[in-house]
């Protein structure tokens, strides 16, 4: 059977692609607050790492709180569809790092129906892009991307941004990725989402964002704006970097790259309507490092294609988990929905990632070897090792559309999968430390005909 199943042909396989999903019934957890949160799709990988932030659970005064994690795309944002952005569907709206909303909110539609939805009551919860998609846009715009960011704003927070294209936003374009951003000193406010911080101020990595002060807007929906962290460094003086030119063939430095966000709000929390808003200029998501600086090379980017340019990267820092602020996220997420102050995640840094396959590169796999990509999503012939990341030493429980199918207390955490399947399945991973659950999922095509 083994052989039948490595060489469906492509026909079977597609028509079986498009056909709908088996969810289980059954619930692996009752009593169980849900808190359905829909994010907005981004670039990859900045979209998956927000999402496995997200995919938490937590239990406090025997309440048990779990995120439903879902991507929504830009019909369900403006109020249409199955999975429409509207009050029953969803508590929160989440936007990551992203221009694609700039455009987007230039459409009434767009905009309005994500305005009805936090002033009904919906949660809104921004970061760096997402931030300056609720603001007011910029006071003083001074280019053409400004001016359009200007017009797509939602104006659901009070404030006025400060990213200037050449300022702030050469630390997204002149990043060299996973190895650039800045770990910036963030000083932290005592308002409930950040106050229980382990230290103050706090790192947080920076790249591009924007810095937030006070508008002067009198729509009556428009809530008291709260700082909840305010950048205690200037980013241009921590890492210095620099315009450069070619001059006769030979590089040449322009002059430097200046920030004026220190003081400025890195973070805040206010209301629209019914809605609770809380955005962030840096990134609680991303990996930041401690201790370390700032090295500029010669090399060439997504901004910079084939051309090579001078970008920067931060070197000979302590590297430290991707979830070291992730509890800021998750708070910030749960404050927006609406959960008591008293009953908000606590600080906890379990993360769990799919890494055999994963959500990052999908692949078509035969009895668990590379065939090829696989745009239209993981597909997995015969069996395949589920392989797990996590920085816990716990029991990884793996599930299949939402049975516990198996269970693994030591690294490296495997699943050898070899269940009978046909069709679209969810598998999840999870684990549980002192309370608190980390899982990690992906919908896949499975075909394991034994």
């Amino acid at each position: 059977m083994q052989q039948v199943a490595r060489f469906l042909s492509f026909a079977v396989i597609i028509s079986i692609l498009l056909a709908p999903s088996f969810q289980s019934s059954e619930s692996r957890t009752q009593n169980t607050v849900y808190i359905n949160v829909a994010v907005y799709p981004s670039i990859v990988p900045a979209i998956k790492v927000l999402e496995y932030a997200l995919q938490y659970g937590w239990t406090i005064d025997g309440i048990r709180y779990q995120f439903n994690v879902s991507e929504i795309n830009m019909k369900g944002a403006k109020g249409r569809g199955a999975n429409a952005l509207n009050t029953e569907n969803y508590d929160v709206f989440v936007i990551g790092a992203s221009a694609r909303q700039y455009i987007h909110g230039i459409d009434v539609r767009w905009k309005n129906n994500v305005r009805e939805f936090v002033a009904d009551g919906g949660g809104y919860v921004g970061i760096c892009g997402g931030a300056n998609e609720a603001s007011q846009g910029m006071l003083h715009p001074s280019s053409v991307i400004d001016r359009i960011i200007d017009a797509g704003v939602l104006g659901i927070a009070n404030v006025y941004v400060n990213d200037d294209q050449e300022q702030e936003w050469q630390y997204l374009y002149k990043s060299s990725g996973l190895e650039g951003g800045v770990p910036i000193a963030c000083e932290i406010t005592d308002h409930p989402i950040l106050n229980v911080s382990p230290d103050n101020p706090r790192i947080i990595r920076y790249e591009g964002g924007p810095g937030m002060y006070l508008a002067d807007k009198t729509d009556p929906l428009l809530g008291e704006v709260v700082p909840i962290a305010i950048y205690a460094e200037e980013i241009s003086e921590k890492a210095p970097i620099h315009f450069w030119k070619k001059v006769g063939g030979e590089w040449q430095i322009e002059g430097p790259v200046t920030t004026d966000l220190k003081g400025e709000y890195a973070a805040i929390a206010t209301t629209y309507g019914k809605g609770r808003v809380a955005l962030f200029g840096p990134h609680p998501e991303e990996r930041t490092v401690l201790g370390g600086h700032v090295e500029e090379f010669l090399g060439r980017s997504k901004y910079t294609l084939f051309r090579e340019d001078y970008l920067y990267r931060w070197v000979d820092g302590e590297e430290v988990d991707w979830s070291y602020n992730w509890w800021m996220l998750r708070r910030a997420v749960a404050w927006a929905a609406g959960v008591p102050d008293d009953e908000l995640p606590p600080i906890n840094d379990a993360e769990i990632f799919m890494v055999k396959p994963n959500v990052w590169h999908p692949a078509l796999y035969v009895n668990g070897r590379y065939i090829m990509p696989a745009p239209w999503g993981n597909t997995i012939i015969g069996e395949m090792p589920f392989e797990i990341s996590t920085n816990e030493n716990a029991t990884v429980n793996f599930y299949l559309d939402g049975r516990n199918m198996y269970s693994d207390s030591a690294p490296p955490y495997i699943w050898d999968f070899d269940a009978p399947s046909t069709g679209k399945h969810k598998i999840v991973a999870e684990v549980s430390v002192s309370g608190a659950t980390a899982y990690a999922q992906m919908d896949a095509y499975l075909f394991n005909l034994r």
